[in-house]
């Protein structure tokens, strides 16, 4: 009987293994490519390069800017359940909406191995049409209220709940770190702005003062650049008739600046055109080069200029101010055909009153072979009597994901903590309490039925040897505490189990805290209440079949450092999934599976438990180490008394009447034997003899009062 449950567990194994491997594929990364991006932008008729500054991707419909596409892994670093981030393919159009979303890769291993793709999918998709800027609550849709369109609940996903926050955490805040840094419309007011002071200066003046700056190139340093002379190009590429090429450019919207070059009516129109917090910047060159490439475009973002301010880079678009209207600039400005201004739109933190660069980003070719690279800087800064400053908003930092699951769980978590207490206080009274039999039973019972339930089916608290894969990863990928948060009742019965390991080994959790643990009782319960007569498993081949689980264990630890995903599917061969997680309601190959492990235990008690769960094994390597033994013993136990080991369901206590406490669940029925004299084969025979002791004494007249041993 043993070998032919063996051989269809591993036949039954190899078959899920099969089909996960099926699943597996979905979890493979998909590559980004314009065919992902199209299927957010429809209307897309180019599609830019990712940019070094903000890493996205522009798309564009003709010359109109549709939005942007990134992947939040550029953006943001948050682990999801399984340790490893969760990226996805975000586009956002010019006005914050959300586009659409594509998942690019995850290990989650709820939608991989449990509920499937479609629960992940439908969830990601009520972000579609959402704006960044509002406030998104995780709960149920149902709660949206239309007179507050400044927060938006969305459907979660039932045992999935750490999943689906991280999902939301890393699509709101990458968009939002994208909006804030290209989109006008979510930039912060600038921490100075300009005076509504004005003093009339000539150029020369501007110049001195700094308020227009100067940058001056010699075709030496250019040379010394590129690391070639400059007459090495074509001929076209650079006049060399100059000695300098000179790039003049200012800030306008101080009016010092702008009204004395652009003057008057000129500066009031180019007001009236800037949008809220965008700034504006003349820009002009003469001499041997031009900062304007040769095919840039009026209206575009300029190549080979931009600005950046504290390692943040601000491409700056051409405003095409002087499409139709003539230049009337300052008098004694230098001659120059590329006069243009360009607007920056900037972002929270960006500060004109603080010292910023002009970047010059020349690429130009040698021949129709070779190219040449270089990148220039120079810094400008103006006094501080041109602006007001404020003080810089402090923006509260949103809550870490684990806190918030924490706060909407403190009543959950406080019930485990009460009944984790309540198993420590049975365990150290257990003799007191073992000694009322009916009490212990019902005691037992209730707590293994709230372990089930509660623990189990309702609070998702199966450990499994999937949690312990984090953990060894950490040992090559560095050790974070935040991941080990995200599900509060896991962290929580780790920890206690942990502990209790070595102080009492392993059986506090696979007899008291595990959920398919209490289901196997509850199903040796049933196989003694339909009178279904146990298979007996000689001591000798059962002692061996032990040793199946630690198979299954190190084979499951070398395989997650070869590759997480397959330990993920291989760790099926756990029916915590199918029997807890998703309580049975699944595809028939693994409940048919789960449900063969649960009819296995009406014939040998516990069978997954003694022979085959990996978590047990890995339990008992560290629980090897515990303090104490707690399960006391007497002289007789074993020689000549062995009704422990043939009451011991799980055959933890060998025939001599030692526990092994590597295998031993801590059920405390063999206590339960050892503390009722109307049990227990010695307490029975003292107390046989004291009572024919005292009836002799009665005999003799001589009485005495009997105390139980």
């Amino acid at each position: 009987m043993t070998g032919f449950i063996h051989t269809a567990f591993l036949r039954t194994f190899f078959f899920i293994s099969l089909c996960f491997s099926a699943c597996a594929v979905l979890a493979e990364e998909v590559s980004i490519d314009d065919s992902l991006i199209q299927s957010i932008f429809p209307k897309a008729t180019l599609i830019g390069e990712k940019q070094t500054g903000v890493p996205v991707q522009p798309v564009y419909q003709l010359q109109e800017l549709l939005g942007y596409v990134f992947a939040s892994n550029d953006l943001v670093n948050l682990p999801g359940f399984s340790g490893t981030r969760i990226n996805l393919l975000i586009g956002i159009d010019t006005a914050g909406n959300v586009k659409g979303i594509r998942i690019i890769n995850h290990h989650e291993p709820i939608f991989l191995h449990g509920l499937g793709p479609e629960p992940m999918l439908n969830f990601i998709n009520q972000y579609e049409g959402l704006n960044v800027g509002q406030r998104v609550i995780v709960d149920s849709a149902a709660k949206n209220n239309p007179d507050d369109p400044s927060t938006v609940h969305v459907d979660g996903v039932t045992k999935a709940t750490v999943s689906v926050i991280i999902i939301n955490d890393t699509i709101l805040l990458s968009s939002l770190k994208v909006a804030r840094q290209l989109l006008s419309g979510f930039a912060s007011s600038p921490l100075a702005t300009p005076k509504e002071m004005y003093e009339e200066k000539s150029w020369q003046q501007l110049l001195e003062e700094g308020l227009v700056r100067q940058w001056r190139i010699s075709q030496q340093t250019m040379a010394d650049g590129f690391n070639i002379e400059l007459d090495t190009f074509p001929g076209d590429t650079f006049d060399l008739s100059y000695d300098n090429f000179d790039v003049y450019y200012a800030y306008l919207n101080a009016p010092t600046i702008g009204r004395n070059l652009l003057g008057d009516s000129e500066y009031q129109r180019l007001m009236g055109i800037l949008k809220p917090n965008e700034q504006a910047f003349l820009v002009m060159s003469e001499g041997f080069f031009s900062y304007l490439e040769d095919d840039f475009k009026p209206g575009t973002v300029a190549n080979r200029i931009s600005l950046t301010q504290n390692d943040l880079p601000f491409p700056m678009r051409d405003l095409n101010f002087y499409s139709y209207a003539d230049q009337q600039l300052s008098a004694g400005m230098p001659e120059s055909d590329d006069v243009q201004v360009f607007v920056v739109n900037t972002q929270s933190g960006f500060n004109p009153g603080d010292t910023m660069s002009l970047n010059l980003n020349i690429d130009i070719a040698r021949n129709h072979l070779i190219r040449n690279q270089l990148h220039l800087h120079d810094d400008y800064s103006l006094p501080e009597n041109l602006f007001d400053f404020a003080e810089a908003a402090v923006e509260e930092a949103p809550k870490a994901p684990w806190v918030r699951i924490w706060e909407n769980r403190i009543v959950d978590i406080s019930v485990l903590v009460v009944s984790l207490i309540l198993v420590t206080l049975i365990f150290i009274f257990q003799h007191r309490l073992s000694a009322n039999e009916k009490l212990f039973r019902w005691v037992r019972w209730s707590f293994l039925t709230y372990t089930l339930i509660f623990i189990g089916w309702l609070w998702q608290g199966q450990l499994s040897i999937v949690n312990i894969y984090p953990v060894l990863q950490s040992v090559i990928n560095g050790f974070d505490i935040n991941m080990y948060l995200m599900d509060p009742i896991l962290f929580v019965l780790w920890s206690y189990v942990f502990v209790s390991l070595f102080i009492v080994g392993r059986g506090i959790f696979c007899g008291w805290l595990c959920p398919f643990g209490a289901l196997q009782e509850m199903v040796g319960w049933v196989a003694k209440k339909l009178r279904i007569r146990q298979k007996k498993v000689p001591f000798d081949a059962h002692s061996k079949l032990w040793w199946v689980k630690y198979a299954i264990l190190i084979g499951l630890v070398i395989t997650s450092f070869a590759s997480v995903r397959v330990a993920e599917i291989a760790s099926e061969v756990e029916p915590f999934k199918t029997a807890i997680t998703l309580q049975f309601v699944r595809t028939w190959p693994f409940v048919l599976y789960a449900i063969a492990l649960l009819v296995a235990g009406l014939w040998i008690n516990k069978f997954y438990c003694r022979y085959v769960c990996p978590l047990g094994a890995g339990l008992a390597v560290l629980g090897y180490f515990h303090a104490g033994e707690w399960l006391t013993r007497r002289k007789a136990c074993g020689n000549p008394c062995t009704l422990c080991h043939h009451k011991c369901d799980i055959k933890a206590i060998t025939p001599k009447g030692d526990i092994n406490y590597n295998e031993c669940v801590q059920c405390l029925e063999c206590i339960v034997y050892y503390n009722n004299d109307d049990l227990c084969p010695p307490l029975k025979k003292a107390k046989r003899q004291e009572k024919a002791g005292r009836n002799e004494k009665q005999r003799k007249g001589d009485v005495e009062i009997y105390t139980p041993v």
